[in-house]
């Protein structure tokens, strides 16, 4: 059958998907230090957009070669952000155990709720942008902040497809094995690409 054929739009899909596979598990590993989580995923974005650009080589050994590039700067990114869902979780809990006013507690939890999404979107370009940037930790997070501003519609897209996983986590019959499951094998890998689609339709990136 002609859908199955070498070179067919099928075979192209399902190679893509086997790649993006291959490196989401060499994420899901490389991320298990914790501090190395950001240099994990800087490595995919990387890779997701060498595959996107139909270069699908040694996916691997790009992966490696991305992970290594400046894991100083990845680190003390993965730090900052660290602190600042720490941060965002502890005075979500607070908010909803410390304060006996329900009505002040329900405002003061949606006005916290909405600023850690405003921030969490303004980071969402962090990792993408940095696959191949040789700014440092300050400015890798301006300039995604920078690009959020320019491009609020594809940073909430961003935002829902980085909050997917854990969404399914919570809310998803046997939801923490079905979304680590799912995320750890190939959906990272899948959200990568799209989100590396989503910045070059947008011209963030060429």
């Amino acid at each position: 059958m002609k859908a199955f054929a070498q070179g067919s739009a099928y075979n192209d899909v399902m190679s893509t998907i086997g790649d993006l596979a291959m490196v989401n598990v060499a994420w899901a590993v490389c991320c298990l230090p914790v501090v190395t989580a950001g240099a994990s995923t800087g490595a995919l974005y990387d890779v997701a957009r060498a595959i996107h650009d139909g270069d699908d080589a040694h996916v691997l050994r790009r992966f490696a070669a991305a992970f290594r590039r400046r894991i100083g700067t990845s680190i003390g990114i993965t730090v900052i952000i660290g602190a600042f869902w720490a941060l965002a979780l502890f005075d979500l809990w607070y908010l909803t155990h410390g304060l006996t006013n329900i009505d002040i507690a329900s405002l003061a939890y949606g006005i916290c709720a909405t600023v850690i999404a405003l921030v969490a979107a303004g980071l969402g370009f962090v990792f993408p942008l940095m696959s191949r940037s040789e700014r440092g930790v300050g400015a890798q997070i301006r300039r995604s902040f920078a690009v959020a501003l320019a491009h609020p519609l594809v940073a909430l897209v961003i935002l829902a497809l980085n909050a997917l996983p854990f969404i399914v986590a919570m809310i998803a019959p046997g939801g923490p094995v079905l979304a680590g499951t799912l995320w750890g094998i190939v959906l990272t890998g899948c959200t990568a690409w799209v989100v590396i689609a989503l910045m070059k339709r947008s011209d963030i990136i060429d």
